[in-house]
């Protein structure tokens, strides 16, 4: 059987963040990666509309973006590994309400950002004011301005987590891809060789994983494995706290999503913003290599909390829920055709929309992206590290810190985020 001091489970962005950080600070210690999948970026990471933002209400969530943001920068501009790194801007198209609410300009002092007039929009091509009908049909805000989020864009998974990749097998990281945890085998810390163990009176540990390439033990285990984490732990009675729910990306072609694309407002960017639109969150991210526009949304009600392993997109869903949205604020869209799509889950904390990173027993949770995870990876993966050293604060890459705690389970401190998308 395989010994290890650390077994990092999941290859997205949070579980090699997490192993980056852990052997960096431990050089040490022998880690190891397990994936079940032949490669990095395989699941939920990889399906992902990649934007990443650091305009939020919460501070918490400003913290954990910003950082990673800045420690992403470094890694394209510093290190020169080219992550697919853009600083095309969030563009939040707000109605009345929204731009005058306390959060809003709370986000905005709190990150930099600048507010966009109903003309600068208007003159992307947006409609301001949707056709009356259809505004009373769907419940659509009219368009009273904006908020431009500047240190945001969107960014390639598969590059990012390559570097990652690449940086934990230099340092000596046991990546061991296409190993499946069939199992989390919890066993007494003191055998007593009896059938049933272990009984309600002993002290209980995860002795091991069971994996399709065979047992794999260590000291700790940390779980990055999103809305498979509680499939995998239900059996011990620990508790992930975490929903999955599935959600869909459609990406639209055409000649005037092209020229649309190409359409920056970010000084020294080529690429229109990420848009997120005024009624019901839906997104739009531009696709500039295709000159295409990924949409989405995260819909909510009639939208099961459930887990099937390979989601599948639901064409109506778009042609039915999201296109008549988004084509009343954009006229362009009716002469676009959708060219691809795909499905993901988010693994949602339902409470705070944040990450939960805990420890029960010799077991590290990182869970609970909630749509989050690229954005916020490098700083999830440094508190995992800090949480594994017994650390009371974690030091980002800007210099911030973060309670450890704070985003555990017994004593967190984390507000709701009201800038959801």
């Amino acid at each position: 059987m395989e010994k290890f001091d650390v077994v990092v489970v999941g290859a997205g962005i949070t579980g090699l963040s997490s192993a980056y950080h852990i052997k960096r600070e431990n050089p040490d210690m022998r880690v190891a990666l397990l994936e079940r999948k032949s490669t990095f970026a395989q699941g939920n990471t990889g399906r992902s509309a990649a934007g990443f933002r650091d305009v939020f209400s919460s501070e918490m969530n400003r913290k954990l973006a910003s950082s990673s943001i800045s420690f992403y920068r470094h890694v394209q501009e510093d290190l020169h590994h080219d992550i697919g790194m853009k600083f095309t801007g969030y563009l939040f198209l707000l109605g009345s309400g929204a731009l005058d609410s306390g959060y809003t300009r709370e986000a905005a002092a709190k990150s930099r950002s600048r507010f966009v007039d109903k003309h600068e929009i208007e003159e992307m091509g947006f409609r301001l004011r949707p056709e009356r009908s259809e505004a009373e049909l769907m419940g659509l805000s009219d368009i009273e301005g904006g908020l431009l989020g500047l240190n945001c864009g969107i960014i390639e998974p598969d590059k990012l987590c390559g570097f990652y990749d690449r940086q934990i097998r230099e340092m000596g990281v046991e990546a061991m891809y296409g190993t499946e945890v069939k199992r989390v085998a919890l066993e007494p810390v003191k055998p007593l060789n009896y059938p049933g163990e272990p009984f309600l009176w002993q002290e209980k540990t995860v002795r091991s994983l069971q994996t399709s390439s065979g047992e794999v033990s260590a000291d700790t285990y940390v779980l990055c494995t999103d809305v498979w984490t509680t499939a995998l732990l239900d059996p011990t009675g620990i508790d992930s706290h975490i929903r999955p729910k599935k959600r869909q990306v459609f990406q639209v072609s055409g000649p005037e999503i092209g020229r649309f694309v190409e359409h920056p407002m970010v000084e020294g960017a080529d690429t229109v913003p990420f848009v997120v639109l005024p009624s019901h969150r839906v997104y739009m991210r531009p696709e500039p290599r295709s000159r295409s526009l990924w949409i989405s949304v995260a819909d909510e009600y009639g939208r099961d909390f459930s887990f099937t392993e390979d989601p599948q997109p639901e064409p109506e869903f778009y042609e039915k829920s999201v296109f008549p949205v988004a084509r009343s604020y954009l006229p362009i869209l009716s002469s676009a055709r959708v060219t691809s799509m795909w499905a993901g889950h988010y693994a949602y904390n339902t409470i705070d929309r944040t990450h939960y990173i805990f420890r029960d027993l010799n077991v590290i949770v990182a869970t609970g992206t909630s749509g989050s995870g690229i954005m916020k990876g490098d700083a999830a993966g440094r508190i995992v590290s800090a949480l594994l050293g017994g650390k009371e604060f974690a030091e980002l890459y800007n210099g911030e810190r973060v309670r450890v705690s704070d985003l555990g389970v017994e004593e967190r401190r984390v507000p709701r985020e009201h800038m959801v998308i």
